[in-house]
């Protein structure tokens, strides 16, 4: 790790066994300076590097990464964040049937959080698999789903995300809507309208 203005010390929400790959990896300058700045932030700072690393074309970096951040999260949440990520990048080596079987052990395994979740479900909705999706966003909104339907009336469209997606499913399923989903369109339509100065959903579908 080359930071020497901050020492080799890292926030204690960095496991011990995490922080040794992170030294064995010896990734950019600025990361440790930038964990010791926003502890609370060590999982989502790690998924972001390790994504640049995969995507500047140093693979076996990433993943060591992804998979120490796996078996050693800061939190739960982490964890399943980076098995999302290492079944995607399995998904894109053409590996499809390890990457299925991983995400499918996440869903078995129940106790997946809302963040991930939401990921998931846009990775379902994506593949043409509603079904999974909608139960993925269900979870996501699981905090949402537990207010009152009526006290999210005339809420932001960005206070809501994963309710918005969970009522497009459940229209496209034919499902009378719930309070939840009409504040949710409510939502989307306001904001639609707001920056296009038309209805929504726009002609061609789509939020």
């Amino acid at each position: 790790m080359a930071d020497d203005t901050i020492g080799a010390s890292y926030p204690a929400t960095v496991p011990a066994a995490l922080a040794e790959t992170l030294e064995r990896l010896d990734l950019r300058e600025g990361l440790l300076r930038e964990l010791q700045c926003y502890p609370e932030e060590a999982g989502a700072i790690l998924v972001e590097t390790a994504e640049h690393l995969l995507h500047e074309g140093e693979r076996d970096r990433g993943l060591r990464l992804l998979e120490a951040l796996r078996d050693h999260p800061p939190t739960p949440e982490d964890s399943q964040y980076a098995l999302i990520e290492i079944a995607r990048d399995l998904r894109e080596q053409g590996r499809g049937a390890e990457s299925e079987r991983m995400v499918e052990g996440l869903l078995r395994a129940g106790g997946l959080h809302p963040g991930p979740a939401g990921l998931l479900a846009d990775l379902f909705e994506g593949d043409g698999d509603p079904v999974r999706a909608l139960h993925c966003y269900n979870v996501a909104a699981r905090e949402l789903l537990e207010r009152p339907g009526g006290s999210l009336a005339g809420a932001c469209v960005f206070d809501l995300g994963p309710l918005v997606g969970r009522a497009r499913l459940r229209g496209e399923a034919g499902l009378e809507p719930d309070l939840h989903d009409l504040a949710a369109l409510e939502a989307a339509r306001r904001f639609w309208s707001e920056r296009q100065g038309e209805g929504w959903p726009p002609q061609g579908g789509g939020a």
